[in-house]
């Protein structure tokens, strides 16, 4: 099972199968960052010289347009895929999804004495004991601080899963665990059944895995048409990911992030009506090839409001839209690269550590390339990284190939 709960003061423990995965959260008071500064006021605190993005990442952004956030209707009467909609129970088109029933009524979890005592000093343990951790004090320093002024809500974040029916047995655990802490929840699947929060959301072509790059062109589209104005950000993997949203969301609230969203020279100011869109991931080199970067669909990847928009209303009506095939990751970095010229952007943390994980932690600790690294195809992908405890930012939000018991 999966789970997170707090152990004692300073911990957090997340049991994923029989593996029992130990976060230390951090002491003290959580570092005011520049936009808490300005939303307080206190702009003179704030020079010019603190507002910068890494020149890589000023760079990755310099070609992107600015986005009006309105709403553009697109659906066409939902005649044609992607934008058919999705099935109830009874397969009749026309179902929406409760996406905030998980939220606000989530399943309850107990963990397994022989769980709860972390017996399996494995490398997953290691990496995620001495190295990477759930920014709990900060996470309850922006949870207080959103109730106690409107004027700083938290980010929101719509997540979403593929699965197949097959496979459903994965899904109780996700919801056990981190889906809960989304604020809208979906799983996208070949058959409704809202006992577990999945939709049947028909695509073009079979249902198969060498077509999911179909699924995943009629899922944006369906999240698009039905909750694109009331989320900040939406992240989409498959039903082998564990996401650590607490970091996921401090994260996309970071100075870095907001300065990004606005084209990297100035936070947005509140009621913004534009923005700049964002991709954000594990990169990867297609074939080692640094002109067709695209972020791994492993641990999923997550997008702003001006990308989602940008993607079903600029990109996806001309964008390979018939081709089969299961590199949906692939596919999409080229849509915003050819289309909108959006390119993934650099999520790596200042010591270089990256935050989406295309493995499980062990693996990552332990993985060290080849003499000839075109012998394997990660190391031909990977782009600068770090190995052994280096490897993952101490604030990672996701990793991959994480199975239920």
């Amino acid at each position: 099972m999966v789970a997170v709960r707090r152990k004692k003061k300073n911990q957090v423990v997340i049991a994923i199968a029989s593996l029992v995965l130990v976060f230390a959260t951090v002491d003290g008071k959580r570092k005011q960052t520049i936009a808490d500064r300005i939303r307080s006021g206190r702009v003179s605190e704030v020079s010019e010289k603190e507002l910068h993005l890494r020149p890589s990442n000023q760079e990755i952004i310099s070609t992107a347009p600015m986005v009006d956030l309105a709403y553009v209707d697109v659906t066409n009467n939902h005649d044609k895929d992607p934008h058919r909609g999705a099935k109830d129970e009874r397969g009749d088109f026309g179902y929406k999804h409760d996406e905030k029933a998980l939220r606000s009524n989530p399943p309850s979890f107990q963990l397994s004495s022989s769980e709860a005592n972390c017996d399996n000093h494995d490398s997953n343990y290691r990496m995620l004991t001495e190295k990477v951790y759930v920014d709990v004090a900060a996470h309850e320093a922006r949870e207080h601080e959103a109730e106690d002024d409107t004027r700083k809500p938290r980010a929101k974040i719509f997540c979403m899963v593929y699965t197949i029916e097959k496979n459903h047995d994965k899904i109780p655990t996700i919801r056990e665990t981190w889906g809960n802490k989304c604020d809208g929840f979906m799983v996208a699947s070949d058959k409704t059944d809202k006992s577990l929060g999945t939709v049947n959301i028909p695509h073009e072509g079979p249902e198969e895995y060498n077509n999911i790059w179909q699924k995943v062109r009629s899922m944006w589209s369906y999240v698009y048409d039905n909750y694109y104005e009331e989320y900040d950000w939406f992240h989409i993997g498959g039903d082998d990911l564990y996401l650590i949203i607490e970091n996921l969301r401090l994260y996309l609230e970071s100075d870095e992030i907001q300065l990004a969203a606005n084209g990297g020279k100035s936070l947005p100011k509140a009621g913004s009506t534009q923005q700049l869109p964002l991709f954000l991931g594990r990169r990867f080199a297609e074939q080692g090839n640094y002109e067709r970067i695209f972020n791994s669909g492993g641990s999923g990847y997550t997008i702003n409001k001006a990308a989602l928009k940008s993607l079903i209303v600029t990109a996806f009506p001309t964008c390979v839209p018939h081709l089969k095939t299961f590199a949906e990751d692939v596919m999409v970095a080229q849509c915003f690269r050819n289309k909108i010229q959006v390119f993934p952007f650099d999520t790596k943390d200042d010591n270089g550590g990256e935050r989406y994980m295309p493995f499980q932690p062990g693996h990552h600790l332990t993985y060290r390339p080849p003499r000839d690294p075109t012998s394997d195809w990660y190391a031909k992908y990977s782009i600068d990284i770090k190995y052994g405890l280096d490897h993952c930012s101490d604030k990672s939000v996701a990793f991959h190939y994480i199975k239920p018991p």
